[in-house]
């Protein structure tokens, strides 16, 4: 299997030698596997650099996809536009892995910019959890070079960029300590009061009660269905609003009636209308931080989670709020106001750096290196 990534590594190296004979232009590419759509964060940023008129910005934003037509389909368009773009850009700039930025040979002083999707480092991944459970093989990382030539990388604080220097392979160096643009708007309170109205308007109900948003972490089977179904059991609904923000890869279908999906709104967005925030272990717990929201941790399988894949931080001390590991108990804590928000405040000090203006010192960053030749 190794010999067969290398030749296939020396064939994609010898495609893209053909992209790197065109012109580069004044042009920036942003590249996520994330979605289908542009993030959230990559509007942001694309409506920053846009401001700048002697810049192009192009983004190709294509998931992997499950089943053989559409990997085949994800080679087709990492073979044409996507190493076309990379060979013909002045930056290129990541959300998530990229295969081509990772394993390809950029021509020299090509800069690669990491902006990981995620606000800060909570679950391990990359070479965090090699051969683990939830993790990769580590011959295949070696092998597809996981990680690999990113000359930047972002980390939204000193803590972050330690755990993220584990996760992607990386010295302190490679670090620039800037939240994501998202960040603008989470602390933005015009943006949220505006958002909320908008949410309210599409979903009445969410104006009559007072509204807990659940975001679970995203998991690659149906582990946890339990727990999720118990949570459920256990809101009264007289008294309150269940809103559930599952990861775009998780099927919704199964929930109640009585359950609010709103669809059409990201999880960032439908804080502007939330009351309480849950969660077990996504790391949008910092966002939620970061909007003075309520948390609370519903970690009804904690042991075994930690034994698939485990945390950065110490679940049971860092967090704000205390663990809960059966969903009448949180709910009874969401009934009787038990929570804290200095600790989400204190969480939110700790874990992302108070910079103002983080869209604009993210397209200055890239600006920079486009001009640095």
């Amino acid at each position: 299997m190794k010999f067969l990534i290398m030749i296939g590594r020396l064939l994609l190296n010898g495609i893209y030698g053909l992209h790197k004979l065109c012109p580069v232009k004044e042009q920036v590419v942003i590249i996520s596997r994330q979605s289908n759509k542009p993030s959230l964060d990559i509007r942001l940023l694309v409506e920053e650099l846009e401001r700048r008129q002697d810049v192009q910005v192009k983004v190709l934003c294509k998931t992997l996809g499950s089943g053989l037509l559409a990997k085949i389909n994800y080679v087709f368009h990492m073979i044409g536009v996507q190493m076309h773009a990379m060979a013909s850009s002045k930056v290129v700039v990541l959300d998530s892995y990229c295969i081509a930025a990772s394993i390809l040979r950029h021509r020299q002083g090509l800069p690669i910019i990491q902006m990981w999707h995620a606000m800060g480092g909570f679950k391990k991944f990359g070479y965090s959890i090699l051969d683990k459970g939830e993790g990769s093989q580590a011959w295949l990382a070696q092998a597809m070079r996981m990680h690999k030539n990113y000359t930047y990388i972002l980390a939204s604080s000193e803590e972050s960029a330690e755990f993220f220097g584990e996760a992607f392979g990386y010295d302190r160096d490679a670090f620039k300590i800037l939240p994501l643009p998202r960040t603008d708007l989470l602390r933005d309170p015009r943006y949220m009061e505006k958002k909320a109205q908008e949410i309210k308007d599409a979903i009445p109900k969410l104006a009559e009660k007072k509204n807990i948003l659940y975001a679970p972490t995203f998991r690659k089977s149906q582990q946890g269905r339990k727990g999720i179904s118990e949570l459920i059991d256990a809101v009264d609904y007289e008294a309150y609003n269940l809103v559930a923000a599952f990861h775009p890869l998780m099927a919704d279908d199964q929930l109640p009636e009585q359950v609010i999906s709103a669809k059409g709104f990201s999880t960032l967005e439908l804080l502007s209308v939330c009351d309480y925030f849950i969660t077990d272990y996504s790391a949008m717990i910092y966002e939620a931080a970061l909007a003075k929201r309520p948390i609370f941790l519903y970690a009804y399988d904690l042991e075994e989670y930690i034994g698939r894949r485990g945390f950065y931080l110490d679940y049971e001390k860092d967090l704000p709020g205390k663990p809960y590991f059966h969903a009448a108990e949180l709910i009874n804590a969401i009934e009787t106001d038990t929570w804290d928000m200095e600790e989400s405040r204190t969480f939110a000090k700790r874990y992302v750096a108070s910079d103002t203006q983080c869209t604009k010192k993210l397209a200055d960053l890239i600006y920079g290196q486009m001009r640095s030749d």
